[in-house]
């Protein structure tokens, strides 16, 4: 899932540098050498410049979110161990913590793998569908458009289905499960995930019943090119744990009411 402090973001970032340095001395070369469109040369140093700083500047944001991860994760270890040492309640910031018999994660991690696994072909058909109707009406070229999509469908569903099997491969590497929950992130067998932060917006929970184990699922919004992109962690809710978990969910409601219109949008 995505974190504002993702390692993957300061190696992309300081990919730009070097680009937006060099930018900006091509553009003071051509700036002082050529002298009918030396603008040319002064807005490729502009724009090189504006690279580097938004590059630093993400880069000291991304430092600023580790940071507060690693802050708010001890915090909460910190109010599991004070519980553990005879504190009565859960003290703040945590408002849930969770532990599991062996089968029963066992039984969610194995559930969830199938649960991400249809949601990765339903995906891929979807693109295909989708992709080989708009390209075959638009521009008569079915078998084109069959085959663009079949390839991006692929792309995408496959690399749903391999994100599902890393997640099953982190579930089981432990006998069983442990999860604490706060009111801006989640620690599960210790892997931080963030519910809100400067970039990342909480959005819904709802309650899965039905499903076995139970399942708390909770969306986040994430940012995209043009708007705020929805993502569901799914949360095992131990036997007997069902109350809690509805207690959990009116606790994120408190915490960030959503605008009526946005409430609309979000699955419940």
């Amino acid at each position: 899932m995505p974190r504002s402090s993702h390692p993957a973001i300061p190696i992309v970032l300081s990919l730009l540098l070097p680009l937006g340095v060099a930018a900006v001395l091509a553009g003071v070369v051509a700036a002082t050498t050529m002298s009918k469109i030396w603008w040319l040369g002064a807005l490729m140093a502009v724009a090189g410049a504006g690279v580097v700083y938004g590059a630093v500047t993400d880069i000291l944001r991304w430092r600023r979110s580790v940071q507060a991860e690693d802050a708010t994760a001890q915090a909460m270890l910190a109010s599991v161990q004070a519980r553990a040492e005879g504190s009565t309640g859960l003290p703040a910031p945590v408002l849930v913590h969770w532990t599991y018999a062996p089968d029963e994660w066992r039984a969610y991690a194995e559930h969830e793998m199938a649960f991400r696994t249809r949601e990765a072909v339903g995906m891929a058909a979807a693109t295909v569908l989708f992709g080989t109707l708009a390209i075959g009406v638009l521009d008569g070229e079915w078998l084109l458009g069959l085959g663009l999509s079949g390839a991006i469908g692929a792309a995408i569903g496959l690399g749903r289905w391999l994100v599902a099997r890393s997640a099953r491969r982190f579930h089981l590497s432990a006998a069983t499960g442990d999860v604490i929950i706060a009111p801006n992130a989640m620690l599960v067998n210790g892997r931080y995930q963030v519910l809100q932060d400067e970039r990342i917006r909480f959005g819904s929970s709802r309650l899965l019943e039905s499903e076995r184990p139970a399942v708390l699922e909770i969306t986040v919004m994430v940012p995209g090119r043009y708007r705020r992109i929805p993502e569901e962690y799914r949360i095992p809710v131990p036997r007997g744990k069902e109350d809690e978990a509805r207690a959990l969910m009116d606790a994120l409601a408190l915490a960030y009411p959503r605008p009526a219109d946005e409430a609309r949008r979000l699955p419940r």
